[in-house]
């Protein structure tokens, strides 16, 4: 098996992470790891359709995870630290 390091996560982040469900889980940390990111290139991180990347981005801002930000066509998604639980 293998397991992805996450030391560049503090522990708040982590414990945060934890309670999300596994899919959700996988779309925040690609967003953490990029920290500003489109649901094209968060669907490179994680390996899935861009369509259902923005699915569950959308809902981690309707929880109140995420922010985002729209440039022109596209709509990107990054963390602020004071999101984090």
């Amino acid at each position: 098996m293998n397991q992805e390091d996450n030391s560049w996560l503090s522990k708040k982040e982590l414990n945060s992470l934890l309670e999300l469900p596994d899919h959700l889980r996988k779309t925040e940390l690609a967003i953490l790891k990029a920290g500003y990111a489109d649901a094209e290139l968060v669907a490179g991180y994680t390996k899935r359709e861009r369509a259902v990347e923005s699915s569950y981005l959308n809902i981690l801002k309707v929880m109140g995870r995420i922010e985002k930000k729209r440039v022109g066509k596209r709509t990107y998604f990054f963390v602020k630290n004071d999101n984090l639980v």
